[in-house]
């Protein structure tokens, strides 16, 4: 989206679609550091509104999963939004002072909220600011129980200092903790399973008798809410690469590295047989969560959140011995050895 207020240095960012069945659709957006929702609600009649057509486009959209008409109709319920919305922002939420966007997780995590509906008044797109406490409910995480045998320290949510966001908002950020930079794994609801799950490996790892082999992040914290002393989420070693993962290896130089490629493709074979031989499964077989430390030239494994991906995985061996197996042959074909 092309905007005036963009180029003055806003940052706003349509981060979710949400449709229920017949529930109409909810947009979530950020605007410089403040959580937008935005309702557009069914209405008796399409005719005569604007939302009455796009909400039944949208829907449509998605029962046939037709990428492209997807994209579309947000692209156009984005615009929808801005331009309905664009004066109520700049006074709701201005634009922050250089260099201020990231400050601490807490307020990454749980940004103020503004909650509005969309409406067709006269003919006129327009935006009703409403009630938000219902979406509140929901943002703060169900008891989320983590394995602390290995003593972990616990640090406070607005203590953390975030200094890049990896995924998501807040989801995986690059963070810095009493002086140390940490990779944090926190966020939505749809990500504490994952969270979870990556915490409980990680611990297997570290009390096993394969724990110097197996190289992993290592677990250093556990996150708690700043509101009720919570726990909400993890903290890792960050391991410093040059390559982002090994998916960049097509855009670095081939002749340089390619010297490394079996020695990463036997390592990864090798880290994955030792894991399954202390209960441990991967789930996130694929080249993007595969490390190369810029210090020793090592594969690391990163994210056990589970799950699986598409072309690396298939979806009946999900989280399974098997599909941990066939993401590391893949990735010996995607490494070319």
């Amino acid at each position: 989206m092309n905007t005036d207020e963009s180029q003055a240095g806003w940052d706003y960012r349509l981060v979710e679609v949400y449709s229920g069945r017949g529930d109409g659709v909810t947009v979530t957006i950020i605007c410089n550091g403040k959580r937008i929702i935005v309702d557009f609600l069914p209405t008796e009649s399409l005719d005569g509104t604007i939302e009455g057509p796009l909400i039944a486009r949208y829907g449509a959209a998605i029962l046939d999963e037709d990428v492209d008409e997807i994209d579309a109709a947000q692209q156009e319920i984005d615009d929808l939004i801005y331009t309905a919305g664009k004066r109520i922002f700049a006074r709701l939420a201005p634009p922050l002072a250089t260099g201020s966007q990231l400050g601490n997780l807490h307020s990454l995590l749980y940004p103020e909220t503004i909650s509005f509906r969309f409406a067709t008044i006269d003919g006129k797109a327009e935006l009703l600011k409403q009630d938000c406490d219902s979406y509140l409910e929901h943002t703060h995480p169900p008891l989320f129980q983590i394995n602390n045998d290995l003593g972990l320290p616990k640090f406070s949510s607005d203590s953390i200092h975030v200094l890049e966001e990896i995924q998501g908002e807040g989801a995986i950020t690059r963070v810095l903790v009493d002086g140390l930079e940490r990779c944090c794994k926190s966020g939505e609801p749809f990500y504490w399973e994952a969270v979870a799950r990556e915490a409980d490996c990680l611990w297997k790892i570290a009390r096993s008798k394969h724990a110097l082999s197996i190289r992993v992040p290592k677990l250093t914290g556990l996150v708690t809410s700043a509101d009720n002393g919570q726990t909400i989420g993890i903290l890792e070693e960050y391991i410093p690469t040059d390559l982002k993962d090994l998916c960049t290896l097509r855009d670095v130089d081939t002749a340089t590295i390619n010297i490394s490629r079996k020695k990463w493709a036997s390592q990864i074979r090798e880290m994955v047989h030792l894991m399954h031989e202390i209960g441990v499964v991967w789930g996130g077989g694929k080249p993007r969560n595969v490390l190369i430390h810029k210090d020793t030239d090592d594969a690391w494994l990163i994210d056990f959140g589970g799950s699986w991906t598409d072309g690396w995985v298939d979806e009946d061996l999900r989280e399974t011995r098997e599909g941990d197996e066939q993401a590391v042959g893949r990735i010996f074909d995607f490494l070319g050895v």
